[in-house]
């Protein structure tokens, strides 16, 4: 018996998207993502038609009015190619391209997401001008027709966003803050292929994060290498990881940079992905490791790349991602050690180390994800303070008291490393007051010496009230040179001049050393202290 359902009738369904699809992009998107897919879109355009002039893109954000602008010189768009700026998934890039837009909907759901009022003027040479509005009600509406009128002549080659009613408000200060993130999205675009952006009339700078440092012994470490996605396709991974001389640690501006086709994708990760809160790798994100910087700069067709959508992030599952991933995470994790290694004086052994040459890995080891051979890692020493104490740990263990002299000593040498406008003031007041202690100390300690019948409590307290009455008394039982009490006197004067006078004296390096030197030489005759 014949299959009665072998011949159906075929049903005809509308593939025609809802504009709901719109609506629903709008809370993933801010005023920076949306601008940028605005300048993403001028920068295809331009590269994609043979450009003699330079592109130049003018944003004007006007706080006052919440108005916003954009205008670019990429060479307009033509009645035939209209229709590619309101309907998703029109474009005219290939996904074979080097390009940054693929998927033909950025720009799109960009002036949807930016306000809630669109006007788009283009003028493509050898075309007449045109102006398309975006507005509430059309989105609102289901019909898909949006006229395009046929305005005067705009300049030839030029395109012009104009933005109201917007979906977020802004401030002036953001505007400052967008300035940076631009300079620092489309650094290359600026510097390498001579575009202009102006924001308010003043030039975006171009800005770069490889201010590398290189210790000896240890440059950063560069791989170039190739990543073939199963026959779909080849991408060039160029990839640089070292220690910083920019620190800083108001923004933690360490980890990992992606550039996908030259472009900013993420910076400053420090996820599980790209090797932190993995002990055996990068380590749990701390100041200890902020020195740590890689720059990864993925180059090829923009549909291999590992970017979100909106090319704010990083796919963490994109096969793209999992090929460069072992190469990276063995880079980070050795500089990450490294950072940790050197932490107790990063200025002398990192950050004075300026000028060097950056080395390069084995492209075979990096492209198959093997082993790298790294420059062995510089022995854990000692904190500071653990060095010391492990110096004295039988003095310490004989006379318990002097634990904190050691532990003060060694704050002092840990504080005159930070960078803080005060730390010579800080130092100068723990230096005097771990001085005073010292004789407190030895005065309660020495029995033998001071006799408690003799040197009762209120003996001590009444002793305490001069200082010079406490340096003579233990002068006449122990032997103290006596330049290094006029050194002492002289230092504590000047403590008392920062503390009780009007007027704050300068306290210079020179200062804190020659004051550490003295107690230190002090603490040792009086405690025989290894310091």
């Amino acid at each position: 018996m014949a299959n009665s359902f072998s011949k159906r009738e075929a049903i005809t369904l509308d593939g025609t998207p809802d504009k709901r699809l719109y609506w629903s992009i709008i809370s993933d998107y801010d005023i920076q993502t949306a601008l940028c897919e605005l300048i993403d879109n001028a920068i295809d355009q331009w590269m994609g038609s043979n450009p003699r002039a330079p592109l130049v893109v003018d944003l004007v954000l006007d706080a006052d009015r919440q108005l916003i602008s954009v205008k670019d010189n990429a060479g307009g768009v033509g009645q035939s190619d209209l229709r590619m700026l309101i309907a998703p998934g029109k474009s005219r890039n290939s996904p074979t391209a080097e390009s940054i837009g693929i998927f033909g909907v950025g720009s799109k759901r960009a002036v949807v997401a930016l306000a809630e009022n669109v006007v788009i003027k283009t003028h493509r040479k050898g075309d007449k001008t045109y102006q398309i509005d975006v507005t509430s009600d059309w989105l609102e509406s289901p019909d898909w027709d949006l006229p395009a009128y046929e305005i005067p002549n705009i300049n030839e080659g030029e395109t012009s966003i104009y933005l109201s009613a917007l979906r977020q408000t802004f401030t002036t200060s953001y505007v400052e803050h967008l300035k940076q993130q631009l300079g620092e999205t489309y650094g290359w675009f600026l510097e390498q292929k001579g575009c202009s952006m102006l924001v308010n009339g003043e030039s975006v700078k171009a800005l770069s994060f490889e201010c590398w440092a290189y210790p000896p012994d240890f440059p950063p470490q560069q791989a170039f290498f190739n990543v073939d996605l199963s026959g779909s396709g080849t991408i060039r991974v160029d990839m640089t990881v070292g220690l910083i001389r920019d620190r800083n640690p108001a923004t933690d501006n360490y980890g990992v940079y992606f550039y996908c086709n030259n472009r900013l994708v993420a910076k400053e990760l420090k996820v599980r992905e790209v090797g932190y809160f993995v002990s055996s790798e990068a380590g749990v994100p701390h100041p200890d490791a902020s020195l740590c910087r890689a720059i990864v700069r993925l180059n090829g067709e923009a549909k291999l790349m590992p970017w979100n959508s909106s090319k704010s992030g990083i796919n963490y599952s994109h096969p793209l991602f999992h090929a460069v991933r072992p190469v990276l995470l063995q880079l980070v994790a050795q500089f990450s050690s490294l950072s940790r290694r050197l932490k107790d004086d990063w200025e002398e052994k990192v950050f004075k180390h300026t000028e060097g040459q950056v080395q390069k890995v084995d492209s075979d080891l990096a492209t198959q994800g093997k082993r790298l051979f790294l420059p062995p890692l510089p022995r854990v020493n000692k904190p500071h303070i653990e060095h010391l104490k492990a110096k004295n740990d039988l003095k310490i263990a004989e006379q318990p008291w002097t634990l904190g002299l050691v532990e003060a000593v060694a704050a002092v040498t840990i504080l005159t490393r930070q960078k803080l406008e005060t730390k010579n003031r800080i130092a100068l007041i723990l230096l005097d007051s771990n001085f005073e202690i010292a004789l407190k100390e030895f005065v309660v300690h020495r029995g033998d010496l001071f006799p408690p019948k003799e040197y009762t409590d209120s003996k001590i307290k009444e002793l305490f009230q001069r200082r010079p009455n406490v340096i003579s008394e233990v002068s006449k039982k122990v032997a103290i040179p006596q330049n290094l009490l006029d050194k002492a006197k002289h230092y504590y004067e000047l403590r008392n001049k920062l503390i009780h006078e009007r007027a704050t004296v300068g306290i210079i390096d020179s200062d804190v050393e020659n004051y550490d030197r003295t107690i230190r030489e002090i603490l040792h005759i009086l405690f025989d202290l290894d310091l």
